[in-house]
């Protein structure tokens, strides 16, 4: 199980999916408030599919932005400190 956080002319897609088909995805305007949204959103999907953070392995990040925009950065900060914290467990 992963989880893509794409971020595609400005809407924010996060998808749970197994092997390449999408299980379950949430889908939001991205309106410069990233940092206050997307954890709970993470967290919402993986309770609503009755999942821990322990059962993703990888999630990954698509953007059509560069990494100079900070909603680029902050989505790739939440992507890097789960995958690390999930290799931890």
């Amino acid at each position: 199980m992963n989880i893509e956080i794409k971020i595609e002319k400005n809407i924010v897609a996060i998808q749970l999916k197994s092997n390449k088909a999408i299980l379950d995805r949430m889908v939001f305007p991205e309106e410069r408030n990233l940092a206050e949204k997307l954890l709970p959103s993470i967290d919402k999907l993986l309770r609503k599919n009755k999942l821990e953070p322990k059962d993703i392995k990888v999630m990954e990040l698509k953007a059509d932005m560069d990494d100079s925009y900070t909603t680029f950065r902050i989505a790739k900060s939440v992507v890097d400190s789960f995958n690390w914290a999930v290799k931890k467990l």
